[in-house]
């Protein structure tokens, strides 16, 4: 019995170690993204030009392999996911700020 504690506890701390390092992964943003928060002043074609909150308009290039969450029109408040060249892997309303 006493030889199997030590393998045991050596399995309990890489459980532990592994399951913190797996959920501080879900919180980073992958490589070479940004979020792009602020009004979405108009659609053009795949485009879509956005006022962000430093009040700077960002171009962001949306197609098929974008993920939207639902439909968009000019004066929506949004929030994307961008790729440093302006590709938007994912798009959806800004939650308001409380």
């Amino acid at each position: 019995m006493k030889k199997l504690i030590v393998p045991f506890m050596f399995a309990m701390i890489l459980g532990v170690a592994m399951a913190s390092h797996s959920f501080a992964a879900d919180d980073m943003a992958a490589p070479g993204t940004q979020t792009v928060k602020g009004d979405l002043l108009k659609i053009d074609g795949e485009y879509y030009v956005v006022k962000d909150t430093a009040g700077k308009e960002v171009r962001l290039h949306v197609d098929k392999t974008s993920q939207l969450d639902g439909t968009f029109k000019a004066g929506d408040k949004i929030e994307a996911q961008a790729t440093d060249k302006g590709h938007a892997s994912s798009v959806k309303q800004a939650k308001p700020k409380m």
